[in-house]
């Protein structure tokens, strides 16, 4: 079995979405995963671009060398240049499994992402339910587990949450639509160009 590097990457300062970093969210998987998505400003987001970049290639160049004669595809990579209420960001999603079991049968289990308050201190149990739901608007940075898969859902990278630091915490509530009702649309803003990267999209072969 090929076995992938292992890239250690600490996000700027960026806003959390669909953060499940205190309670693992269960509704999809079981025993759960935690997890967030970093939007990181476009404008500070060329060097972690770089590194996944870089890690992605190393990755790849490393499985080809080994069967030289193998088609890889490549899996939907976990991050992307987008926009968000009209600002450019650099959205990195995470994902770290509760736990599962090996090809072996047995059971395995990951710790949860260590999670610190805004002062660098590591967090109370009553801290971390303080914060156990982060809406929009919540401000960390994220220590990121980076490594290369290979699979029958192709080639990629694995980007885990280890860490976290909350600099600001906003509670989450449900929107006026997520209750069902109809709201009246703003404006729409001006959009900002965000920054090009080289485009790479699933499927690719190489």
């Amino acid at each position: 079995m090929i076995k992938s590097e292992i890239l250690n990457v600490t996000t700027p300062r960026c806003e959390f979405e669909f953060a499940w970093l205190v309670e693992a969210d269960t509704k999809f998987e079981t025993p759960g995963v935690w997890k967030v998505t970093c939007l990181i400003p476009a404008d500070k987001a060329t060097q972690i671009e770089e590194q996944l970049t870089g890690l992605l290639d190393r990755w790849k160049a490393q499985l080809k060398a080994a069967e030289p004669d193998k088609k890889f595809k490549l899996a939907a990579l976990p991050w992307a240049f987008e926009e968000r209420d009209g600002k450019p960001v650099f959205a990195v999603k995470t994902k770290m499994k509760v736990g599962g079991i090996n090809q072996q049968g047995k059971q395995w289990t990951n710790r949860p992402p260590v999670l610190q308050n805004a002062q660098g201190q590591p967090m109370t149990e009553e801290e971390k339910q303080a914060v156990n739901k982060m809406g929009p608007g919540t401000e960390g940075q994220v220590f990121l587990r980076c490594s290369g898969y290979s699979g029958n859902f192709g080639v990629g990278i694995k980007i885990q949450p280890e860490a976290a630091i909350i600099h600001k915490h906003v509670e989450y509530s449900k929107s006026a639509t997520s209750y069902g009702f109809q709201t009246e649309e703003a404006a729409e803003p001006v959009a900002c160009a965000a920054p090009t990267a080289p485009a790479v999209s699933s499927g690719d072969e190489f």
